[in-house]
């Protein structure tokens, strides 16, 4: 007692009542048990049996300002999404996105799950030979985002047979591993390149404005020499040594992958159908419509004169040059292709989607240019590659970003319109009794 007449408790006694309380009953009881399973419920640790059992799955909190080609001369923020073995805790694979969607979460898995020769660009492929760690999990996890938890990305998952685990919200301690992985990274390697913006300034936030400003003004590297130290950053970190193995997190991978071999799909034919979008679409006489896209094939305009109802189209977001569509009571999928035009390239589908609405407000959204429609799409693909650029009415600064993105990948195209091409008579009478 004190002198003034009040009760004094000392730290260690209120520290020992707090402990021995039950708190998920007082949560309960004051919040419900929803908000009490979410913040206070201990869920034990989940263990893997070995590399490759499970894998998880998340995007950086944090950013960093990066110009999406050479000629842009404003950099934009973009976020990183990682898979990360939960037993060894090597990286399988990475996407950098400006806006993460659906398209880019069905990049992150496959760029998982396949071989890296098969996905890295021209230049940084001789890095597949050190980075061989790929193959399909048992076990996924994955937080709610959007993008990870839309209905085409759990489809495939689903058609790859992997269970998946959506942790709920708050509880980040239920997928550590790749949260540690994030920091990891962060504060070895991506907190000092130019133009990074830690997880407590990205946002909207007023306060931190003149901090990402500044972090905007700092920006130097484009996505793709990002990606060129991302790759490096991302072996040096698959050599360390396990914090609880003692051993280099890769040689932890390659020994359990001699007891349990991975699998993954391998063929055009199920690449194409797995790591796909999926869209539900009446077929129709013109065949199928998907994001305004027409596709048809004469086996599928055979098809249509006995089944017209409802069919599903796997969309491959890295080559919309071709669909699969799957038709009920049909064992194998039928191949349909692009009717617009004809590509002689794999092209993403935000970058054609972008060509095709520049070149609607060029030429006219009735003009002639429909007619000649791949003239005009490469024609816009040589302008975005070579031209300063220039913005999209009515489309948002990272659709042109990511665009423009896909576009540095691609070779210039050799434009040849069919409409004013001239021919040599010569050449057409060669061999000929005419000639």
């Amino acid at each position: 007692m004190t002198d003034a007449g009040k009760t004094s408790f000392s730290y260690e006694f209120i520290r020992q009542i707090h402990k021995s309380r039950d708190k998920f009953d007082f949560t309960a009881k004051l919040l419900g048990k929803l908000y009490a399973h979410q913040s206070v419920r201990e869920i034990r640790r989940l263990h893997s049996r070995y590399a490759g059992f499970r894998c998880e799955y998340d995007y950086t909190k944090y950013g960093l300002f990066l110009y999406p080609d050479a000629k842009w001369n404003e950099p934009l923020l973009y976020y990183t999404g990682f898979g990360a073995d939960h037993r060894s805790s090597v990286i399988k694979g990475f996407s950098t996105t400006v806006d993460p969607s659906a398209r880019d979460a069905v990049r992150l898995f496959r760029n998982c799950v396949l071989p890296k020769s098969a996905w890295l660009p021209e230049s940084l492929s001789h890095y597949g030979q050190d980075w061989n760690v790929f193959g399909t999990e048992v076990v996924a996890a994955i937080d709610n985002a959007t993008d990870l938890t839309a209905n085409a990305v759990v489809l495939m998952f689903m058609l790859n047979g992997v269970i998946l685990l959506r942790m709920p919200p708050r509880r980040g301690d239920l997928k550590g591993l790749i949260e540690r992985t994030h920091y990891s990274l962060e504060t070895r390697h991506i907190s000092h390149l130019p133009g990074y913006v830690s997880r407590k300034y990205v946002g909207l936030d007023p306060r931190y404005k003149r901090v990402r400003e500044r972090a905007k003004r700092n920006a130097r590297l484009t996505v793709a020499e990002y990606e060129a130290k991302l790759v490096e950053f991302i072996l040096e970190h698959n050599r360390s040594a396990h914090p609880t193995l003692l051993r280099p997190r890769s040689d932890v991978w390659h020994e359990d992958a001699e007891l349990y071999p991975p699998c993954f799909p391998i063929g055009r034919k199920q690449i194409r159908t797995i790591f796909a979008l999926t869209y539900e679409v009446t077929l129709t006489r013109q065949g199928v419509e998907v994001e305004n896209l027409h596709f048809n094939s004469p086996e599928l305009h055979s098809i249509y004169r006995t089944y017209s109802g409802k069919v599903h189209v796997k969309l491959y977001p890295d080559d919309v040059r071709s669909v699969f569509v799957f038709i009920p009571q049909f064992d194998e999928p039928v191949e349909a292709t692009l009717t617009t035009f004809e590509l002689d390239f794999p092209i993403s589908l935000e970058l054609l989607k972008l060509l095709l609405s520049r070149a609607e407000i060029r030429y006219g959204k009735d003009g002639d240019w429909t007619h000649d429609a791949g003239f005009a799409v490469l024609d816009e693909l040589r302008r975005l590659q070579t031209d300063p650029v220039t913005r999209t009415p009515g489309k948002t600064l990272r659709t042109d970003a990511q665009a423009s993105t896909h576009a540095t990948a691609l070779p210039v195209p050799k434009i040849t319109s069919q409409t004013n091409q001239r021919f040599d008579i010569s050449a057409l009478l060669k061999g000929s009794e005419i000639e």
